[in-house]
Order: structure tokens, then C-alpha cells, then sequence
């Protein structure tokens, strides 16, 4: 019974957690499998239930398919995307922003905050949630700022991926 809880725990810590590669590339990303709609909206909800308005959807995958033909550009699978679904959020929270902003004018770098999720053609079913990790200056007080919209949008993604 120890066992089984103990590799319970392990499997739902590996989808929260994000590798150093993600890590040293600005991002962080986790995965939940299921449905992209559902997970979507776990998504949009973890926002606007902190009280926080999506200002903007992009519609990334769209883009990519609508744009491929264009641009000569193509998966090796001959796909126009390698996405089934994939998009992003845009939205700010006030109160950090002007903590960030205020602590250094750099920081104008990390608005809007940015989330996004996607579903890959060859792994359907498997959702990644992930955000661009927001960058500080070199003073201790923006990076105080800037770690609180990091936990933020931290928080964000692990309730969606949840």
C-alpha cells in the first residue's frame, strides 16, 4: 500500500514539474493528459478566478497552418503544424506589474504575462501547460518583483495541469 502511494506521488509530481532545459530556456511547462478543451479551460479559469481578465487568445496553431504554405515550411511528417491544438494568453495583474515596474523600468520585458497550451499531432491526448518565465533586473528588489510573477504564473499553470 506504501509503495503504490509512494509511486502515486511520484507520477503526479513528474507532470508538475519542469526540466532544467525548459528551465535555462525561459519557459516552464507541465503535462496532464486528457482534453484539450477541458484542460484549456482549466486553464482560462485558473486566471479569472485570481480576479485576472485574458486580454488576448492567440491562436498559434491557426496561424501556423494558415501561414505554412506561405512560408515553405512543413513538419517532416508533411503536417503544417506539428500541433493538433495550440494557443496563448496574454493578461497582467495590476498589483505585481506595478511592484515589477516600479523596482525597475525593465521590466516592461515581462508584460503581458504570457501561458500557453498545446497538444502535439503525434502525442494526442497528452496537454502541455506551460509559460515564459518572466526575467528580472539585477537589483534585488526587481527580482523580488519578479519572482512573485513567477510564483503567479507557476501557480497558474499547476492548478491547470492538476
Amino acid at each position: 500500500m506504501l509503495a503504490k502511494r509512494i509511486v502515486l506521488a511520484a507520477l503526479m509530481t513528474a507532470a508538475i514539474v519542469t526540466s532544467p532545459l525548459a528551465e535555462s530556456m525561459g519557459f516552464a511547462e507541465s503535462t496532464k493528459e486528457g482534453k484539450y478543451a477541458d484542460i484549456r479551460e482549466d486553464l482560462k479559469n485558473a486566471i479569472v478566478n485570481r480576479g485576472y481578465v485574458v486580454d488576448y487568445v492567440g491562436q498559434f496553431n491557426k496561424m501556423l497552418e494558415r501561414t505554412s504554405e506561405a512560408v515553405g515550411s512543413v513538419t517532416e511528417s508533411g503536417a503544417k503544424s506539428p500541433y493538433k491544438e495550440a494557443e496563448f494568453m496574454q493578461f497582467c495583474a495590476a498589483k505585481l506589474t506595478h511592484d515589477a515596474i516600479s523596482s525597475s523600468p525593465q521590466n516592461i520585458v515581462n508584460c503581458p504575462y504570457v501561458v500557453y497550451i498545446y497538444e502535439l499531432g503525434s502525442k494526442p491526448g497528452l496537454i502541455h501547460v506551460g509559460y515564459r518565465k518572466p526575467v528580472a533586473g539585477p537589483s534585488k528588489k526587481s527580482r523580488e518583483a519578479v519572482d512573485k510573477i513567477d510564483e503567479l504564473l507557476a501557480d497558474i499553470v499547476k492548478e491547470a495541469a492538476n
